[in-house]
């Protein structure tokens, strides 16, 4: 039983914090959330989503392009259930700061937050992980460069817990979704495609050629049906206290 099955959806008000493929979003519909808020700034992510949403859910969905960080269309104490499902690694701590307090904001007391997100890939590694740590460096070397920040940010448990304790929130539970995490080779085909997009940002074609070069090496190395284990997954719930 995963943490988000502990869990009472039924007539809830909620939102999905980064809607990404729309699978919590799914979820909390078909579990009987009254409605459900799902927000991203991506709107190629709300049209998948909603496309994938089965007509007999959408009147209880609401599909929102917004910037996390500001929900004005939300007053507070409207919210029973937030869930944030791998978002805050794309988050800078920055901006995970407010929106973590915009969140907040919109929540009712006693409201509940589930954070399911990634440690470090450190927390668990193999022999192989090492090529899924160096693909992301790429990743993150070449979004540093075309946008002048990262493209992803492992924030262990442990920073979380304390951030969300910092604006009123009780840990309830935190707990490894996965003990480690598998990366197959479709998904690391999906993060060479980010930096092939972001690598047509950068002028100087010699770099441009060079580190889409390192990429596509270091995923010639991964077998089509390998997974590689790094690091790991974790959950936690948290109940506005204040």
């Amino acid at each position: 039983m995963s943490s988000m099955d502990k869990i009472n959806v039924n007539g809830l008000i909620c939102l999905e914090a980064g809607t990404g493929a729309g699978n919590m979003t799914l979820w909390l519909a078909k579990k009987g959330a009254k409605v459900v808020y799902s927000i991203s700034n991506n709107q190629e992510h709300l049209d998948y989503a909603r496309r994938r949403l089965p007509k007999k859910y959408i009147k209880n969905v609401k599909f929102i392009k917004a910037d996390l960080r500001k929900l004005d269309f939300l007053e507070e104490d409207t919210i029973d259930l937030i869930t944030a499902h791998m978002l805050i690694n794309v988050v800078t701590p920055v901006d995970l700061f407010f929106i973590f307090k915009e969140l907040t904001r919109v929540a009712k007391n006693k409201a509940l937050m589930v954070v399911n997100d990634y440690n470090p890939l450190c927390s668990y590694q193999t022999e192989r992980s090492h090529l899924v740590e160096e693909l992301f460096r790429i990743e993150n070397a070449v979004s540093y460069l075309a946008n002048d920040e990262p493209a992803l940010i492992w924030y262990p448990s442990e920073y979380i817990i304390e951030l969300l304790e910092l604006l009123g929130w009780e840990i309830e539970t935190m707990e490894l979704m996965y003990d480690k995490t598998p990366w197959g080779k479709e998904l690391l085909k999906e993060h060479l495609e980010v930096i092939e997009n972001e690598c047509k940002k950068l002028r100087n074609e010699n770099l441009r050629k060079n580190l889409l070069h390192q990429a596509k090496e270091i995923l010639n190395q991964v077998d089509e049906d390998e997974t590689v284990y790094a690091g790991t997954i974790y959950s936690i719930i948290a109940r506005r206290a204040k």
